[in-house]
This record gives structure tokens, C-alpha cells and sequence, in this order.
């Protein structure tokens, strides 16, 4: 049971006024810049909901302090009932975060921001295709709008990918539920690194090493097949780089924005009315890549962009092949002697 799930919007707003006098009283000496420093790490319900009021007119805006997950908190209702839809959910604790492949989120409160998106079109599953990307479309875009000192250093990994200078900026989490005869119920989840890539690398090692040892020791008691080969994970990067000190609201009310208005157009144009905008952000669009499946390498060629479906197009030596699958890893191809380039 998500243990938020009914919790009021304003609680949030009560504990940020009771954190920042309590920081006030204690620090003896606390310079204006570190109070705005602690602000800047926490959301400010009443602020977001102010500045999203024209452009998300009819959306419900929520900010809660923790929950275990926006996504299933925004699943559960709209499985009750479909009329809470469009909603934004955004937590300064996720407790079960969740990203692709059901692998947990590694954040630290303040460090990364966690929101999730509710909403309802008409049509199935297969008018959806596509969703993901035009997702990170939105999400570039909406960064974008941000005074970052080097907004061409973002780029899309495909199919669920934000990079910055290569390294896994956002993460991207779509799931679906039915909503009533010819419609269906969409939650987007996003995971924004907003500070400290270093302690999001150490925790994705440690996550990493933990579930090769217990693995292993399953392996052994067992004695089943050998484990599935670990693949590298693309390592990690941060918002601060580009945008010192960013301001946790700031950037969800600049993201919300665009994500808003991209179902909107989603709903009525498809992917159609986003796949130049993605193909121009494609950050391996040209480059050699492998494709990797449970952990094995399954394909090797040249990134070509992507079909009006959002399929990704592969240039091999045998031809084109197109990967539908979105459970299949993308990995840049670090060329070693012998190498083929397809197979």
C-alpha cells in the first residue's frame, strides 16, 4: 500500500516552513547563501502550484514530502477512477522509486528530483508508440528553457534516456492501465539527477556488486546456470554541472511545462509531430553501437535514428535491421581487434 497516496498537497509546503526555521534557530551564524542553498535542495509546493496555474490549467498539482512510489501512487487512483487524471505528482522521497527493468532509483533526497505525471487519451497501447521518446523531447526541451551554460551537451539515448556530455542525466518510466472502452490511462515516471553524479555512481556500483553476490551465492546453493553477464551501466551525470546549485522547483515547474504540452499534442499528432525534434537530439545518431540483450551482446552497427514508430534503425553489414524492443540495452561500441560489425 503506498503509504502517501491520500496525503494533502500542503503537507509538504508545513514541513519545508518548519525545516527552514528549525535550520534558522540552530545554525548559529548560517550565512543567507546556505539558507537559499537549502531551499533550492527542497520543493516548494505553493510556488510550483503558482507558477504551473496558466499553463497546466485543469491539471492537479500535488507535492508531497515522501511516498513509495509517484508512479504507483498515480496508478492505484487512476485504476479508482480515471476522472483523476490529468494530475502531477512530484515527492521529496521516494522510498521504492523504481526505474526500466523495475531496478531501484539511487538518489539521496535533494539530490534528485522524482515526479510523475498522470494522464488519459483515447485510443490502446498501440497508439503509444513513440510516447517515450516524445517524453525526452519534452524533457530536453524543458531543460532547455533553463539558463544552462551548455544546453547542447544534452542529448537522447534511445528509447528511455536523457544524456549530459554522454553520461545518464534522466530516466524515463512510462506504464499504462486500461481507462474505459477506446481509452487508456498513461503514467510517466521521471528521475532527474540534480546534484553529486559521483555519489550516484558509487551507489549504482554498490547496487550492482550486491546483486552479483547474492547472485552468486544463489548460484551456489542452487547450483543453477551461471549468471547473466552484468552490462556496464552508462555512468551517471548531474544537472549542476551545467546549472550551478539548480533549484529543485525551478526545474520541475520548467519540465512540467513542456510535458504537459507534449501529451496534448501526443494525444492528437502522435510521435509523427516529434521524431525531427528527436532525431536532432539523437545523441548516438551516426555512431557505431551494440545492442545488448540479457546481458549479451545480440547486434552491432551504426545508429541511424528512428522509424514513425519510434523503433530504432540500425545500418549493419548484412542491412538495415530495426530494434521495437524496448527491453534491449544501447551501449556506444568500444571497438577491441577482431571486433565485427554486425553479427
Amino acid at each position: 500500500m503506498n503509504n502517501a497516496t491520500s496525503s494533502s498537497p500542503d503537507i509538504l509546503c508545513a514541513a519545508q516552513a518548519s525545516v527552514a526555521a528549525d535550520g534558522t534557530e540552530s545554525a548559529v551564524g548560517a550565512t543567507a547563501g546556505t539558507r537559499l542553498d537549502v531551499a533550492s535542495r527542497r520543493l516548494d509546493g505553493e510556488r510550483i502550484r503558482s507558477r504551473l496555474s496558466a499553463a497546466c490549467r485543469g491539471w492537479g498539482i500535488e507535492v508531497v514530502e515522501t511516498t513509495g512510489s509517484t508512479n504507483l501512487d498515480l496508478l492505484a487512483r487512476l485504476r479508482e477512477n480515471v476522472a483523476c487524471a490529468p494530475t502531477v505528482r512530484a515527492a521529496m522521497v521516494q522510498t521504492a522509486g523504481r526505474g526500466q527493468r523495475g531496478r531501484a532509483w539511487q538518489s539521496q533526497p535533494g539530490d534528485s528530483l522524482m515526479f510523475s505525471l498522470a494522464y488519459v487519451m483515447s485510443g490502446g497501447p498501440a497508439d503509444l508508440a513513440g510516447l517515450s521518446l516524445a517524453t525526452g523531447v519534452a524533457v530536453i526541451e524543458g531543460l532547455s528553457d533553463l539558463p544552462l551554460s551548455a544546453p547542447q551537451a544534452l542529448g537522447l539515448k534511445w528509447p528511455n534516456d536523457v544524456l549530459l556530455r554522454g553520461g545518464k542525466l534522466a530516466g524515463i518510466l512510462i506504464e499504462t492501465v486500461p481507462a474505459g472502452p477506446g481509452r487508456i490511462g498513461i503514467v510517466i515516471g521521471i528521475g532527474l539527477n540534480l546534484r553529486r553524479a559521483d555519489d550516484v555512481a558509487t551507489r549504482i556500483d554498490n547496487a550492482a556488486a550486491s546483486a552479483a553476490s547474492a547472485s552468486d551465492a544463489s548460484g551456489a546453493s542452487n547450483r543453477s546456470p551461471a549468471p547473466t553477464p552484468v552490462v556496464p551501466a552508462t555512468p551517471p551525470a548531474a544537472l549542476e554541472s551545467v546549472f550551478p546549485e539548480p533549484d529543485m522547483s525551478t526545474v520541475l515547474v520548467a519540465l512540467v511545462k513542456r510535458l504537459t504540452a507534449m501529451l496534448d499534442r501526443f494525444a492528437t499528432q502522435g510521435f509523427a509531430a516529434f521524431r525531427e525534434d528527436w532525431e536532432a537530439m539523437h545523441a548516438y545518431g551516426g555512431a557505431a553501437i551494440r545492442i545488448i540483450e540479457h546481458g549479451r551482446d545480440v547486434l552491432h552497427g551504426v545508429a541511424l535514428g528512428v522509424d514513425g514508430h519510434g523503433c530504432l534503425r540500425v545500418a549493419t553489414s548484412q542491412g538495415e535491421r530495426v530494434i521495437a524492443s524496448g527491453e534491449v540495452s544501447v551501449r556506444l561500441l568500444d571497438r577491441a581487434p577482431g571486433t565485427q560489425e554486425a553479427r
